[in-house]
């Protein structure tokens, strides 16, 4: 059991890789907040991760909003008395076409789900993992940022984006003596 006594969240955690990450992450023996902005597949995941042994509670909330992320790392510290892991997995996209039949409204959505939630969590979690002096954030991304320049326009964009503000939250997780706090970044 790789993960026995962490404490992770994963965001997006009521369907899909989300899912997948909460449940195995359960099985290596951590106790998981899953977070989804469909309360019922946040609380069916974390009753099969409970029902199969494991330890979870759901906790929905929208990654984008700065309240909703602010309670769900709250709820992972008071559940569970801390938190080692936070696995940024919620994610959203448009379908494919052209850029200018994208709407405005839609590539804003998909810019505060993919973008700036980064910020929220590591704005929220990295004050608990400077005091701990330890913490991982790993960012689920899809491989659209680094296709051909022929993709989606709004695509590239906000893997661009992405990468960028990952970084910045990556600079923000040193410790005061230095010590980088991890941000690991899987594709898919």
């Amino acid at each position: 059991m790789r993960l026995r006594d962490k404490i992770a969240i994963v965001t997006g955690g009521g369907s899909g890789f989300g899912e997948g990450i909460a449940k195995r992450f359960a099985e290596e023996g951590a106790a998981v907040v899953v977070n989804d902005v469909n309360a019922a597949s946040a609380q069916r995941v974390a009753s099969e991760i409970v029902a199969a042994g494991g330890r979870a509670r759901s906790c929905a909330g929208d990654v984008s909003s700065d309240l909703d992320v602010a309670r769900f790392v709250r709820y992972a510290l008071d559940e569970f008395g801390g938190l080692d892991v936070l696995v940024n997995n919620a994610g959203t996209t448009h379908r494919n076409q052209p850029m200018l039949d994208v709407a405005e409204e839609e590539f804003d959505r998909i810019y505060r789900v993919n973008v700036k939630s980064l910020f929220l969590t590591a704005r929220h979690a990295v004050p608990h993992f400077r005091a701990k002096r330890s913490g991982v954030f790993i960012t689920i991304a899809s491989t659209a940022g680094v296709r051909p320049p022929s993709m989606v326009f709004t695509r590239r964009c906000e893997m661009i984006a992405f990468r960028d503000t990952a970084r910045s939250c990556s600079s923000i997780g040193r410790t005061s003596s230095g010590k980088k706090l991890i941000t690991r970044f899987m594709a898919w």
